[in-house]
């Protein structure tokens, strides 16, 4: 894995005459958690979408694309007929991917590789997804309301997941309004509002200034 920072400056986005993003740009250290919150319609998923190379209508800059960035999308972009086996050899095809580590979080999480996606819950099929990318060893992951649809055992098993991966050198950047789960593993911490992105703030001088990541993207808000 190449030792880099994302970058992504000057993002803009617009259906009709609304702009959804105005100008949105971030340095990403190497070796980061990141929390992008913002309430639904703040902008979080449009801007993943584009980072994640699922949108190219946009003026801006990014620095890393294609296979260097997974990205666990809120609405899945695959067909319900598809095996979790054929997923898992999709992801191993078009990016650098740890297929043995993948078999065995299926195995855990209980998801058969010969089950087609339609058959799993909306939480089980969520589950594989996000395993699938987890299991990239792509530089930047992306995850976009990772909790979404997950019992409380699914979300045990993303945040746990995640907990394992805190010390590896891979970016990982989580858009969430649900804060209370994730915020302990967030080493930065960036709120888009009305489609403006405050500058990325270090989690630790949020946690040393008395304040929870809770009560300072309340606080951002206002």
């Amino acid at each position: 894995m190449k030792d880099r920072d994302f970058v992504f400056t000057g993002i803009s986005k617009s259906y009709g005459k609304k702009k959804v993003l105005a100008g949105v740009g971030a340095r990403i250290p190497c070796g980061s958690m990141v929390g992008v919150l913002g309430c639904n319609g703040a902008g979080k998923t449009t801007l993943f979408n584009i980072l994640g190379n699922a949108d190219r209508d946009f003026t801006g800059r990014v620095s890393l694309r294609g296979s260097d960035v997974a990205y666990l999308r809120t609405d899945s972009p695959f067909p319900p007929y598809v095996k979790v086996e054929e997923l898992a050899a999709f992801y191993a095809r078009f990016y650098p991917f740890d297929g043995g580590r993948a078999a065995s979080l299926l195995r855990e999480a209980d998801i058969p590789g010969g089950s087609r996606l339609a058959s799993l819950s909306a939480g089980k099929r969520r589950l594989a997804e996000f395993i699938m990318n987890f299991c990239t060893r792509s530089p930047v992951l992306l995850l976009d309301e990772p909790l979404t649809n997950l019992d409380i055992n699914a979300r045990d098993f993303v945040v746990n997941a995640l907990i394992d991966c805190s010390l590896d050198e891979r970016i990982v950047a989580v858009a969430t309004h649900e804060v209370a789960e994730l915020e302990n593993l967030f080493t930065h911490v960036a709120v888009l509002k009305e489609g403006r992105m405050r500058p990325l703030t270090v989690a630790e001088s949020i946690r040393a200034g008395g304040r929870s990541i809770k009560e300072f993207y309340r606080e951002s808000l206002q």
